[in-house]
């Protein structure tokens, strides 16, 4: 996971562009303006080198309304805030209008670090055209320079954009934005259209709900030091700048209902982002796993808000990024507590999506591609104890097991008794078989569950990862509890 987040946009509110729908397009700022946009950014960075460190800031993003990167000062500000050691990024948007060459001169002779730059290009079909700015990424890239670029889902710029796709270099992520003037759905075709393009473009589509919870840890400042959750939400009382609001990163407010573009739900701390586009997903460049493992229930699967505990729903968003991990042929494992037969059943929707996965807290391993399969047992005598013990400690086990053994023991209660740490150390006692070194218990809510020693998602990550000729580290995971710390540990999340 990547530290705190800041965003940053002046006064500039000019292009060099002429785009018909643009309103920076129409407005050319007087020397004055720019004056102004430059001592801002000026200051913005100096407060940024002072004290984003202590703050816990680790990356950065320019998203100026207008074009910046025609103005030099842009580039030195972005170097000096690259040459930060505690910066991981510095970002910004751009058209990608101004020359490269000059740029990374002025950048390397400010001591900026390549490594660490990262551009967000849009592409202009008014102003530009499919070759000149797939040469300019090429540049760029060809330089070591990370970048993302994409465009506006305008239909009748398709035929353009699939030509521009074809341009770009093929490891480029193409974005594509939904367009909020289309006052309609996209119909079926277009959808499936841009999706040929954006394998994530769905998830533009998917509904956002707003959730101050998920924004910690991120702040919008603006040049005249106001600050923001984020460049949609109201802004914070700040008389002293934005860093002095550094604080309300923490206890971010909102008043908005829905995240309705990238920078808002781009920036939030759902894991869907995390998995798709690492520690700093606003940057939008894909983090590209070779596996990807979820946990089930909290994960995948919420609860819905006043219904029944199993009452529960998968987010359109998640199953946005589903769908995108699918059409990016990255295969995906289930990593739960659940056994095989329960966990499919309760993931009947996206079960056609899944590769297979660890099952039963590890004890139960399959990976259907290659029609492979691994059990871990437990020594069933060293339990027989059991069956005498449920009445007194009011369990029900279920056992778990297929034709060499069982591999998993639930002692199940009701739901409004559930186990506890005293109830656990007392059953112990009675129960030595789950004292053997050969055994692994842990609680869930209502459900003591026992699994051999050897069992956990972490190993199963490491086995299925060795399956697939792959490193742990270059998997994602990600779930909800105690049990998934190991194998998010294991991927780096």
């Amino acid at each position: 996971m990547g530290g705190k987040m800041i965003l940053y946009r002046g006064s500039l509110k000019s292009c060099n562009y002429r785009c018909s729908y643009c309103p920076f397009s129409k407005r050319r700022m007087t020397e004055r303006e720019l004056g102004k946009d430059r001592e801002q950014w000026f200051s913005f960075v100096r407060d940024f080198e002072e004290k984003s460190e202590a703050l816990g800031i680790r990356a950065f993003m320019a998203v100026p309304y207008g074009e910046a990167m025609i103005h030099p000062w842009y580039w030195e500000g972005l170097a000096a805030v690259s040459a930060c050691p505690n910066t991981d990024a510095a970002g910004i948007q751009t058209n990608l209008s101004f020359p490269v060459r000059e740029f990374l001169t002025c950048f390397e002779k400010c001591g900026g670090e390549r490594s660490k730059l990262r551009l967000w290009a849009t592409f202009h079909p008014e102003m530009t055209t499919e070759e000149a700015f797939a040469e300019s990424c090429r540049k760029l890239m060809d330089a070591g320079i990370m970048l993302c670029a994409g465009a506006v889902g305008a239909p009748e710029n398709l035929l353009r954009l699939r030509k521009l796709r074809k341009k770009l270099p093929e490891n480029l992520y193409f974005w594509i934005n939904k367009m909020d003037g289309l006052k309609r759905p996209y119909t079926k075709e277009e959808r499936e259209a841009f999706l040929e393009l954006d394998p994530y473009f769905l998830r533009e589509l998917a509904p956002y709900i707003s959730d101050p919870e998920k924004c910690r840890g991120r702040l919008f400042a603006e040049g005249n030091g106001k600050a923001r959750a984020c460049n949609i939400s109201g802004t914070f009382d700040v008389k002293q700048g934005a860093f002095d609001a550094s604080s309300e990163l923490l206890e971010p407010e909102c008043g908005r209902r829905r995240c309705s573009c990238y920078l808002a739900y781009g920036g939030r701390n759902d894991f869907m982002n995390q998995i798709l586009f690492g520690p700093y997903p606003l940057f939008r460049i894909p983090r590209r796993p070779k596996a990807v493992f979820l946990d089930i229930e909290g994960t995948l699967l919420q609860w819905r808000k006043g219904g029944a505990r199993k009452e529960t729903y998968i987010p359109k968003d998640v199953l946005a990024g589903l769908q995108a991990l699918s059409l990016e042929k990255i295969p995906l494992f289930f990593a739960t507590t659940l056994p095989y037969r329960e966990a499919v059943k309760k993931c009947e929707k996206i079960r056609h999506l899944f590769s297979g996965g660890i099952f039963a807290g590890g004890a139960h391993i399959v990976f259907e591609k290659e029609k492979r399969e691994q059990f871990w047992y437990l020594n069933e005598t060293d339990f027989t104890e059991l069956s005498f013990l449920k009445r007194s400690f009011c369990f029900r086990p279920l056992i778990y097991r297929n034709r060499e053994g069982v591999y998993k023991i639930t002692l199940f209660r009701a739901a409004h008794s559930a186990w506890n740490e005293k109830d656990v150390q007392k059953l112990l006692e009675y129960a030595p078989g789950m004292r053997s070194a050969g055994v692994r218990y842990f609680v869930e809510e209502n459900c003591l569950q026992i699994v051999p020693a050897e069992a956990d998602k972490a190993a199963g990550v490491r086995t299925l990862c060795r399956w697939m000729g792959i490193l742990p580290g270059e998997a994602a995971a990600f779930g909800n509890s105690s049990e998934d710390a190991g194998m998010m540990e294991l991927c780096g999340m």
